[in-house]
């Protein structure tokens, strides 16, 4: 039996997509080859195990169970969990984890800020590294990897909230010469599409732009797309080894998907019986509206899988990713819109419409940390030299 850890919730407006995330895979992990250890982070910041995490009722009233759940960190020198024992005389517990989950969405957890963590504690882990993982959560950085790859993105500008505090008129000024209305205006580093807003006109633009600075000091302002159909497509897999899922095209009807078409709809567990989390009110992306598989020509379902693996290696990504692709209607060009590099429900249910369930998504997961792990620990860090032996005096 594998000891696996799987951590979810954090510091970030996407906590409780993150919980409803965590949950569902718990609930389908095949127990008869892991022990599986839930590790919360509370919106506060702080880490907690226990059973009793798995009900899903809890996230309501928390400060009414978490007495009952053990204090947790992980290290930086420890290849698992630490676990604050309460009580005078009482010693630490550790427990050794052969590999981490992580379901975290948005900032402090999908950013490279827990991958940096799990590096140093020398865990494997199946989600993207800290560069992919960094350079996947910043819209801005991430378009400018497309671009240097050759990947189609739509036009785009960006600038930093003190720039717009500063001189609202010239940031108006320079978006409006390089786009036209309708425009699309985002954090840079958010997903769930929070914060994000379309404008259709000047007074759009400048109330667009007061919402996304007040969730990150670098915002985005993309060309918006009218007659738009939008594609997704995960890839799963590590280093030349990436296979693609079948195509979903998402039914919305707002231009581009909100928080609430997103998580707000009800859901179903990976056996399609109502699902536990799905109680608490919060869905799951499984939950929108969908046509799976995606309704377009074969030549775009091609082009779109090829441009997943040349996105997926761009960012030395691993484990499972969704990318989101944008059709424009007017001249069926397809344009990349972003990497999730751990996508809402983890996307298992483009996998199981192909044929992996989610249990058998889990283990894949698992064997990619291994695998890179293994690697991680073939290279040397290690170099002899005479530096340390030669210094006689610090000179100030």
């Amino acid at each position: 039996m594998k000891n696996l850890g799987v951590i979810f919730g954090s510091v970030t407006c996407e906590h409780d997509v993150s919980v409803v995330s965590g949950l569902q895979l718990i609930e389908n992990v095949d127990k008869s080859k892991y022990n599986v250890y839930p590790i919360y982070i509370h919106s506060n910041g702080d880490w907690y195990t226990g059973e009793e995490l798995l009900d899903p009722s809890i996230y309501k009233h928390f400060d009414d169970i978490k007495s009952k759940l053990k204090e947790v960190t992980i290290q930086p020198n420890k290849q698992g969990l630490v676990v604050f024992n309460k009580g005078m005389f009482s010693k630490n517990e550790f427990i050794k984890l052969d590999a981490v989950i992580p379901v975290m969405h948005g900032m402090n957890g999908e950013d490279g800020t827990l991958q940096g963590l799990l590096e140093l504690s020398n865990i494997p882990y199946s989600s993207s590294g800290v560069l992919g993982a960094s350079v996947g959560m910043d819209k801005i950085l991430m378009k400018k990897v497309f671009e240097a790859y050759d990947l189609p993105v739509l036009p785009y500008v960006y600038f930093i909230r003190k720039e717009w505090e500063n001189n609202k008129d010239e940031v108006i000024k320079m978006v409006e010469e390089k786009l036209n209305y309708p425009m699309i205006v985002k954090p840079s580093n958010l997903g769930s599409s929070i914060g994000i807003s379309k404008a259709k006109d000047r007074d759009g633009l400048i109330q667009a732009i007061e919402v996304a600075v007040s969730y990150d000091s670098r915002i985005i302002v993309e060309k918006a797309v009218t007659n738009i159909k939008e594609i997704n497509c995960s890839a799963l897999g590590y280093e030349d080894d990436v296979e693609t899922s079948c195509l979903e095209e998402p039914v919305n009807w707002e231009g581009f998907l909100s928080f609430e078409d997103k998580y707000l709809r009800g859901a179903k567990n990976a056996k399609g019986a109502p699902s536990k989390v799905a109680g608490t009110k919060q869905g799951t992306m499984e939950s929108m509206d969908r046509r799976i598989p995606a309704d377009i020509p074969d030549e775009q379902t091609k082009l779109i899988k090829e441009l997943s693996v040349t996105a997926f290696k761009a960012l030395n990504s691993k484990g499972v990713v969704r990318i989101d692709y944008i059709i424009d209607g007017d001249d069926n060009k397809v344009y990349i819109n972003e990497i999730n590099t751990i996508p809402g429900s983890m996307a298992f249910y483009l996998w199981k419409h192909d044929g992996v369930d989610y249990p058998e998504l889990i283990d894949r997961l698992v064997d990619i940390a291994e695998k890179a792990n293994k690697d991680k620990n073939r290279n040397n860090y290690t170099f002899d030299s005479n530096i340390i032996g030669n210094i006689t005096k610090i000179e100030k």
